[in-house]
């Protein structure tokens, strides 16, 4: 089958994406995506069986109008050319969008076609948007509009006839907010690693000097909601009791939240424990996560971090280091399932440092669940093994007769497929 993915950003800006292409390519399917062009790549190309289609687009417009969307649709009527444009040219038999604000572009390009269609949902996004700095402070917010979200959330999600979700709890809690939607055809596929890739990068051991470091690794988006003001407030309980302590960063800083960062970064007992590096590529975060004795993620608990479990906390157990997060619902049930790590009350740096100090002073403890952890990615947290859910979605008896609305659809659209014979 021709799935047609559609990706509102640069294809790999989330392994999530290309870790599901990936799979469905490996599984006989053909799998497009269409995707923003920000960096003059190729308009096509194809990468590890995955065809990728770019458009134009630059950084500053995508973002001025996506935070107009819900005021004036110009960006979603963008969408809705572009993919109307990719399902003919491409021939695609089924539609695949990422996340919740791709829904209504995908449903009104679709309208001619009448293809299948699963929406993608990466986290709980009405929630997520209003705990997003830079969407909730004046004037913006009133352009944003945050709230709009929860009130196109339901309409939305029935413009799907498949969901994918992060957990199951995420699924339960849509449909009994929803219950019509009950009768969706659901597949739950958590953030997990492709084990095999991540495995196949060599892990440099000279990648940070440890000169005897005690190092706490974080990378991914760095903000508030991420926990970023909770993590610097337990590194400046740690350094008097641990000197040795130091915390690792990865990732770019949300710039709402960069002038907080920077004041933290000018404190003098934070700015001596901390290393930031605002970008690695994905294959030299296992030799980062290997030089580290300790994996933390201080995201604050809300409605957005209980739908699912961020993909850095399955690749920190795959390389074998213990964690340390926030209680929120599902870590909580992650960390009770496998005893990889420990958990902190929400907030609470003070607890946070506790539960650090512990794993400092029981290196055994560290190696144990450091174990624990990566065999519960390689037997179960992988995308070989939550990928057979995605699988099973495309085995569903709707997409056994989109060969005949094709057929007929090509009586009427005819266009020279250029890309693929």
């Amino acid at each position: 089958m021709r799935i047609g993915m559609i990706l509102d950003y640069e294809y790999l800006i989330d392994a999530r994406v290309p870790n599901e292409a990936r799979y469905l390519a490996q599984h006989g399917h053909e799998v497009y995506v269409l995707c923003i062009n920000f960096d003059n790549r190729p308009h096509f190309e194809t990468a590890e069986g995955v065809n990728i289609v770019r458009f134009d687009m630059s950084r500053g417009r995508r973002n001025r109008l996506f935070g107009i969307m819900n005021i004036f649709p110009a960006y979603e009527r963008i969408w809705t050319k572009q993919i109307m444009k990719f399902i003919t040219e491409y021939r695609i038999e089924a539609l695949h969008a990422h996340d919740l604000f791709m829904a209504k572009a995908t449903h009104d390009a679709n309208r001619g076609f009448d293809l299948p269609v699963t929406l993608d949902l990466h986290e709980n996004y009405p929630a997520a948007i209003k705990r997003y700095t830079w969407a909730n402070t004046f004037p913006r917010k009133m352009f944003v509009r945050p709230d709009d979200w929860k009130k196109k959330e339901h309409r939305y999600l029935s413009y799907a006839d498949h969901i994918v979700v992060l957990s199951d709890s995420f699924r339960q809690t849509l449909c009994g907010e929803y219950p019509d939607l009950a009768a969706k055809n659901f597949a739950v596929y958590p953030n997990v690693p492709d084990a095999g890739r991540l495995l196949s990068f060599p892990v440099k051991p000279d990648v940070m000097e440890k000169k005897g470091r005690f190092i706490l690794c974080y990378f991914g988006v760095i903000g508030v909601r991420r926990g970023m003001a909770v993590c610097f407030e337990a590194l400046k309980l740690l350094a008097p009791v641990i000197p040795e302590v130091r915390l690792l960063l990865i990732g770019p800083v949300d710039q709402a939240d960069r002038p907080l960062f920077d004041s933290y970064m000018n404190d003098v007992a934070v700015r001596a424990h901390t290393t930031h590096y605002p970008w690695k590529d994905i294959s030299e975060i296992p030799s980062y996560i290997a030089a580290s004795d300790v994996c933390v993620s201080a995201a604050i608990n809300s409605p957005q971090h209980d739908s699912g479990i961020g993909n850095k906390i399955f690749q920190y157990m795959l390389f074998e280091r213990p964690v340390v997060v926030t209680n929120s619902k599902p870590l909580t049930a992650l960390l009770d399932e496998t005893r990889c790590g420990l958990i902190f009350e929400d907030l609470d740096a003070g607890d946070m440092a506790e539960k650090i100090k512990t794993l400092y002073r029981h290196p055994e403890m560290r190696s144990e669940m450091g174990r624990n952890g990566r065999k519960a990615v390689m037997e179960k947290y992988n995308l070989q093994t939550a990928g057979k859910e995605l699988g099973k979605l495309y085995r569903n008896k709707k997409y056994l007769a989109v060969s005949d609305i094709l057929l007929t659809h090509t009586h009427t659209h005819t266009h020279t497929h250029t890309h693929h014979p």
